[in-house]
């Protein structure tokens, strides 16, 4: 299902349980969320729940995939035009105009292709990244971190925020492989006025410059 959606050139971001899904959504604010009715942690509608007391979700769009023949009138969508359900099986095109719909309705800013910070500018559409009108060769992984600052100008991640984003939060990861791609974007920029482009933050982590 995750990979129908990112060949509409949607991103998504993956959780295993309702724990890994509330951290990402702290991290990196959703446009909308996909819930299954299958959680073994949490029942979809407290998971929902969950989500919404996040400050700025309140209106989040969610989806609930549910089986065909299931109550649904917990779910209390009545009147609620940010919820839908969807029954299974559903094709392809069924979860798609699902999902564009709701997020005619939230408007979301990652539906423009180019997100751009001062002279920095990504193609999300096609992974490249341009310094001014010069194309900068990045990898998979400092293009994924470098779009969770671009995206996010103005809000300070630590190092634990990052490899929840870019890794995964069933990632073991350690602070000092974030750091290590830190400055290698710093030098893959090569910019000569100053600007670290990524900013370090004593104490709390780092932030776009």
């Amino acid at each position: 299902m995750c990979n129908t959606i990112e060949r509409y050139w949607f991103d998504v971001t993956r959780a295993r349980n309702s724990e890994a899904a509330l951290r990402l959504a702290y991290v990196n604010t959703p446009n909308a969320v996909i819930i299954s009715s299958r959680l073994q942690d949490v029942s979809a509608i407290e998971m929902a729940g969950r989500l919404k007391k996040i400050e700025g979700l309140q209106r989040l769009p969610i989806i609930f995939l549910v089986n065909q023949g299931e109550s649904v009138q917990h779910y209390n969508i009545n009147g609620d035009n940010s919820h839908k359900i969807l029954f299974r099986p559903f094709t392809p095109n069924e979860l798609m105009i699902t999902v564009k719909s709701l997020l005619r309705k939230s408007n979301p800013v990652f539906q423009n292709k180019f997100v751009k910070n001062k002279n920095i500018t990504m193609d999300l559409a096609v992974y490249k990244v341009f310094h001014g009108q010069k194309q900068v060769h990045f990898g998979p992984t400092e293009f994924k971190l470098l779009q969770l600052f671009i995206t996010n100008p103005d809000n300070v991640y630590s190092r634990r925020q990052i490899i929840d984003y870019v890794w995964g939060v069933d990632k073991e990861i350690s602070f000092r492989t974030v750091d290590v791609h830190i400055n290698r974007i710093r030098k893959m920029m090569n910019l000569n006025d100053g600007n670290q482009v990524i900013r370090t933050i004593r104490g709390a982590g780092y932030c776009l410059e």
